[in-house]
């Protein structure tokens, strides 16, 4: 998952750096996931990312990985 949102780079016009890291937060909603953070060059970058096909099928792919899909 880490590598498919990391590709996303190269087709999306203004994605920055990608970072995953363990997610060490005591609350106890995490199940064991880790976060990731995504920079962009501005808001219009962002935006065309959100709505590129590319991350479409990146997000489907997370979600369909997840137990209990976006409720999880």
């Amino acid at each position: 998952m880490h590598a498919a949102l990391e590709a996303l780079r190269r087709p999306i016009d203004g994605m920055g750096k990608v970072e995953f890291s363990a997610n060490t937060s005591p609350e106890p909603f995490a199940r064991g996931f880790t976060h990731g953070t995504i920079d962009f060059r501005d808001a219009a970058a962002r935006d065309a990312y959100l709505m590129h096909e590319a991350h479409s099928r990146a997000g489907a792919r997370l979600v369909a990985a997840l137990e209990g899909g976006t409720d999880a």
